[in-house]
């Protein structure tokens, strides 16, 4: 990754000139990069509406949405069910326990009938009650941990809905003109992902609920129909493989990333409690900024940022990118319909925010 960022869009421009974004895109709001002014934190704290904003006005985007909703649903409707089938085997056990103890002396019938009565009422109960247990917790845990699956699903689908984005802002998409290796059209490769997808998660589904040797065969089989899919047709196996190489040279990028975000939480959660109230009001400000490195993975690594170009962006506007992160992490906080909100919103307003604020010193080597 050796890009050097255009001042304006942010892709590899090692000329005076930026052939993506010629300086002049016709995006709202986006004629003029601004660094370290009050203008600037204010972009920061507007970015998430403004992402808001874009997706339901701009057509064509709020579609890609709909297939991370659905496989996410489908992610925990599977846990759910994985759950309540070890539910059930616990109650099943828990019976035949029941039924070894039941009296079988003839002379004892009537405390036999009394007993089973008794153990009848006792095994709905039991299942009545282990039902509403899974519900009850699984939906508490969904509240929470369904935006962290939502979010990483997401996460191709929200890198197309930036392209469509920056293909009207700058005329094209600057991503797949530099890096795209085939010509067939973004939606025909979703069109073939989604159809292989649907056997892939069939098998999953049958791997979950399955176990013993036929569970790993299933496991094995699982990617077999991207496999067809790419023998069928040439060009989206190329188209499989660029992605496949793009996602991994990213990946550890993205996780220092992360993981320098959780250390700076980490390094700074004491100071909600030795200095109240100042320090809740820091820590949070903190919270903020680390959010904000998580949420710019994907416009970063759109435009192919070192690790080195991340820090020096994320810290050189650490106002606006603080605001940014503690806007984004309020609307977060909203159970489910925070992250279905928040995440492609801010996501979108993330792609914004780094093209309104100024690169240049990115540029300096």
């Amino acid at each position: 990754m050796n890009a050097v960022p255009c001042a304006l869009c942010g892709y590899d421009a090692p000329g005076e000139d930026c052939p993506h974004c010629g300086h002049a895109p016709v995006g709202r709001g986006l004629g003029r990069a601004y660094s370290r002014n009050v203008r600037a934190v204010l972009d920061g704290a507007l970015a998430v509406p403004r992402g808001f904003g874009l997706l339901m006005t701009t057509r064509g985007i709020k579609r890609w949405l709909i297939p991370p909703v659905v496989l996410t649903s489908l992610v925990f409707l599977a846990l759910f069910i994985v759950i309540m089938g070890w539910v059930d085997g616990v109650v099943e056990h828990w019976i035949e326990a029941s039924k070894q103890e039941l009296p079988t002396d003839a002379g004892w019938w009537a405390d036999s009938l009394i007993t089973l009565l008794e153990w009848g009422g006792t095994t709905f109960t039991a299942r009545t009650v282990g039902f509403v247990a899974v519900v009850v917790t699984s939906s508490l845990v969904a509240l929470y941990t369904f935006s962290v699956a939502y979010e990483a699903i997401a996460g191709p689908f929200l890198d197309e809905i930036q392209g469509k984005l920056e293909e009207g802002w700058f005329g094209h998409n600057p991503r797949n003109r530099i890096q795209r290796p085939t010509e067939l059209p973004v939606e025909r490769c979703v069109k073939l992902t989604v159809f292989a997808g649907i056997p892939t998660v069939i098998l999953g589904f049958a791997w979950l609920l399955t176990s013993g040797p036929i569970a790993w065969v299933l496991l094995a089989l699982a990617p077999g129909s991207f496999v067809v899919a790419a023998v069928r047709e040439r060009e989206y196996g190329v188209w499989l493989r660029w992605v496949a190489k793009v996602e991994s040279a990213t990946l550890w990028v993205s996780i220092k990333a992360s993981l320098l975000a959780l250390l700076i939480l980490a390094l700074f959660f004491p100071l909600k409690f030795f200095f109240p109230p100042f320090g809740v009001i820091l820590f949070f400000a903190i919270a903020g900024f680390s959010t904000a490195i998580t949420l710019l993975d994907i416009p970063f690594s759109r435009r192919l940022w070192s690790f080195r170009d991340r820090l020096r962006f994320v810290f050189g506007n650490a106002l606006p990118m603080t605001a940014f992160g503690l806007v984004s992490s309020l609307v977060f906080l909203i159970p489910v319909i925070g992250p279905i909100v928040m995440v492609p919103a801010a996501s979108i307003g993330g792609l914004w925010l780094v093209c309104r604020l100024d690169k240049s010193g990115l540029r300096a080597r």
